[in-house]
């Protein structure tokens, strides 16, 4: 085994990534480096933490075990999720001065530990939304989100895992938001914040992704008729920054309470880091349908991973953008024949401001939300009783058959 260190240059920052890795995995680094490089194109790669990693345990275990696996790796500082009651995942921090990889193999190697007590290690990492080309975008102030929350939850509940959601926003038109009661934990009232930990969700991010996300999943299915909630999961802060671990603690709280989860969100990655923990909860809930954008960096996704598009589980659709006549693929968004799903029109999709002006936005990230709406739509006409396979059947059956430039699984349109 070989300690290799890949350097991706970023816009912001330079991301250095410590990895084992054997020689067919150092070739296959290299190509997907020269293959960024040939295309000329900058990615948001994830930053690595020196000092964290990502725990999960298994089943049962007891916190006095807990308490001495603690001990014995040394944490200085550990975090488990918000608002779940088992605690089986934990982020540790070794202090500055460790060496992270080192404990990584450590940990895996299991160093005396009992069999099975410590089920799947990940690194820990941050990455920041990909770049869209909007208009300017004017937020509000927050005024509280009570007044949105439906009084009863039902048909099909979306969660949305982005930077949050202005329920304030003048688009909304009437109560959407999911209704915690008889599920809630401490002061959930619908949703949580996994970035400042409490149950004001409020988007705080310049550009309100996630406002606009949301907004287009509840549009379409208030024009189909369709009853439906929005669970709002901030996994992203201000500046547009997720963590991997936030996404952890969202997925683990949203999926036991959804039918769909949402996901406009992605970092790329060189397959060094396989972030398991990731596939464990998509794979445990395997009857949740997570619908995610397949990046806007105009690569292609079976040779430059990004995920959680790439993950290879069959309850997760990528969507790709077609161009603002539906006439091509977008000339941002990323494709892949095997990994990517379907088009759906993602440029220049109208949007109006808090000032009630037109403004245009672009990006895969607002071509899932489209497709999000549209399975909720063939879940609730099943009776809600299709499985993700049989809702991507469907959405196979309703899509328009595309020849684009550059080909998805299905080369169908959905709109």
């Amino acid at each position: 085994m070989k300690l290799l260190k890949l350097l991706f240059v970023l816009t912001l920052s330079l991301a250095f990534v410590k990895c084992s890795v054997d020689d067919t995995e150092l070739t296959e680094s290299y190509e997907k480096l020269r293959l960024f490089k040939t295309k000329k194109t900058i990615l948001q790669t994830p930053r690595y933490s020196k000092n964290e990693l990502i725990i999960k345990f298994r089943k049962g275990i007891s916190d006095r075990k807990k308490h001495t696996l603690r001990n014995r790796y040394k944490v200085v500082k550990y975090q488990f999720c918000d608002l779940c009651d088992d605690k089986l995942i934990e982020k540790w921090s070794f202090g500055n001065d460790a060496d992270v990889e080192d404990k990584k193999l450590t940990i895996q190697g299991g160093s005396g530990e009992p069999e099975g007590d410590i089920t799947n290690v990940d690194n820990e990492f941050i990455f920041h939304l990909e770049n869209e080309n909007n208009s300017e975008i004017l937020n509000t102030h927050n005024n509280g989100f009570a007044s949105q929350i439906v009084p009863n939850n039902s048909g099909v509940t979306v969660g949305v895992l982005d930077t949050g959601v202005n329920a304030n926003y003048p688009l909304f038109v009437s109560p959407f938001l999911y209704n915690s009661s008889g599920v809630n934990v401490a002061s959930e009232l619908s949703g949580w914040d996994f970035v400042n930990h409490d149950n004001d969700f409020y988007d705080d991010y310049e550009l309100i992704h996630g406002t606009k996300v949301t907004y287009i999943v509840n549009n379409k299915l208030n024009e189909d008729g369709i009853p439906h909630q929005i669970l709002p999961v901030k996994v992203c802060d201000e500046n547009g920054v997720a963590s991997y671990f936030n996404i952890l603690c969202g997925l683990k709280y949203a999926l036991p309470r959804v039918h769909i989860i949402q996901m406009s969100l992605g970092w790329y990655n060189n397959n060094v880091y396989v972030n398991s923990i990731f596939n464990d909860l998509v794979t445990e809930y395997n009857n949740v349908l997570i619908v995610t954008s397949a990046g806007n960096a105009g690569v292609d996704n079976d040779n430059v991973s990004h995920y959680p598009s790439s993950y290879p589980q069959a309850n997760i659709l990528a969507i790709a953008a077609s161009n603002t006549e539906n006439s091509n693929i977008a000339y941002f968004s990323n494709y892949g024949a095997n990994t990517v799903d379907f088009y759906a029109p993602g440029q220049n999709i109208k949007f109006y401001d808090i000032s009630g002006s037109l403004v245009y936005i672009s990006g895969t990230s607002y071509a899932a939300p489209l497709v999000t709406a549209i399975s909720a739509k063939v879940l609730y006409d099943s009776g809600m009783l299709h499985s993700p396979n049989q809702i991507i059947d469907v959405l196979n059956t309703l899509g328009v058959n595309q020849s684009y430039s550059r080909p998805v699984k299905y080369n169908k349109l959905l709109n």
